[in-house]
């Protein structure tokens, strides 16, 4: 019988504080309260997806119980260790709150909360997605977080905070994961490979991990996903026929075109997205990710020094950031983001899309208020003379509008929907 497959995110899961990637402010925080013996007696962990909240949540637990603890970390090895990475310990309960939800699966739970542990020093409640219980099961947790038996600790975790009662909060040390960077997550991702025997093609690896947009685990999720398609070897190509992405280079032509005021590239692109099948918000959140590199190319003067995008595309990253100008470049952003939500409920997002890449061609040609209205001033001032007819009645103090005057301020008002 074949042995089972163990899939990546779970193969290469963190088990020592020491390998948890990009959250060093958390794993600093959680070693001192360790080591000083000064552990809370609730936990709040908070952030996106695939951040490793739940993971954290697991370590925590090791190091609590692990009777080989070396200073924070725990040792990974002893039967506590293993089993907690396992979800099989019995000191350590686990529960999913999006599905159960309800008042009597935590009072199913707290029914134990006074079980002396049966190995480690504590036991351990972790609540998953703990915004999903219902306001009658956060009544019922309250007052056990808020007093718990001296043997007993509580880690929740949630990727949406502000769902989460104030009382409950505020009976928590909160910890906000951040999500891990691009060239956190190729570092992450060429460990991986090394270990793994892979050969990812050029650029391969950083394509990867601007798609999951700072999800570590969805990183891993999506290589394995290659490994499984094309084997040991996979390429950009690979991934986009994959993922239904378009190629980096692909998106700057395009934006390039666009900030050149070349409409139809916009449109030529709509229908290369849509007759090819390519997942179009993917390739929306492609250009998102590429419109935020270009801002912050532009925000740094071509500085890429700091920044979070390859040194080998500065120098095109900087010209094309230049035709938008960085006001444009906002305005991008913003159409794009739009874009990309409304596109998965609209009744014809091939519309929607070329629409938005129009506009987008149409942003060299808009011009600040303040400016405009500085030049309909110059030309006002510069008209002809005005007609002896009667002035307008007007407020004291200040000169009746020439017909000139008055035609710009009107279609100001047309422009800008003044009543």
């Amino acid at each position: 019988m074949a042995e089972s497959y163990t899939v990546l995110a779970l193969k290469y899961r963190p088990r020592r504080f020491a390998d948890l990637v990009g959250q060093p402010h958390i794993v600093g925080a959680l070693s001192n309260a360790i080591a000083t013996n000064r552990v809370a007696h609730a936990f709040l962990l908070t952030g996106s997806r695939g951040t490793g909240k739940t993971t954290t949540a697991r370590i925590l637990a090791s190091a609590l119980n692990c009777p080989n603890r070396q200073g924070a970390e725990p040792c990974g090895e002893c039967p506590s260790c293993v089993q907690i990475a396992q979800g099989e310990d019995l000191d350590v309960i686990e529960m999913d709150a999006a599905s159960n939800s309800r008042v009597d699966d935590i009072r199913e739970r707290l029914q134990t909360v006074e079980t002396r542990p049966a190995r480690g020093r504590y036991r351990v409640f972790i609540i998953d997605e703990v915004h999903m219980l219902s306001t009658s099961a956060f009544n019922a947790l309250l007052k056990t977080v808020e007093e718990p038996p001296p043997h007993v600790k509580f880690i929740l975790a949630t990727t949406n905070p502000e769902k989460i009662p104030e009382t409950i909060l505020s009976r928590c040390q909160r910890y906000d994961f951040r999500r891990v960077t691009v060239s956190e997550i190729v570092t992450r991702l060429e460990q991986v490979c090394a270990n793994e025997g892979a050969e990812p093609g050029p650029g391969l690896l950083r394509a990867v991990a601007e798609l999951v947009e700072g999800g570590l685990r969805d990183a891993l999720s999506r290589l394995d996903q290659l490994f499984a398609f094309c084997g040991l070897k996979p390429t950009v190509e690979d991934a986009e026929r994959v993922f239904g992405l378009v190629s980096r280079p692909r998106l700057l032509e395009l934006l390039e075109a666009l900030g050149k005021g070349d409409s139809k590239s916009g449109i030529l692109f709509t229908e290369e997205v849509f007759e090819s099948g390519k997942d179009v918000a993917e390739v929306l959140a492609s250009l998102v990710s590429l419109t935020r590199s270009l801002l912050l190319v532009a925000a740094s003067g071509g500085d890429a020094k700091g920044l979070d995008v390859p040194a080998d595309e500065v120098p095109r990253l900087t010209a094309v950031a230049q035709t938008f100008g960085i006001h444009g470049l906002v305005y991008v952003a913003e159409l794009l983001t739009d874009c990309r939500n409304r596109v998965r409920r609209a009744a014809f997002p091939r519309v929607v899309v070329e629409t938005t890449l129009v506009k987008l061609s149409l942003v060299g040609r808009l011009e600040p208020l303040q400016e405009l209205m500085t030049r309909l001033n110059h030309a006002a001032d510069s008209s002809e003379p005005r007609t002896e007819s009667p002035p307008p009645a007007t407020e004291p103090g200040k000169r009746p509008l020439s017909e000139r005057e008055q035609a710009a301020v009107n279609a100001l008002k047309r422009q800008f929907g003044a009543r």
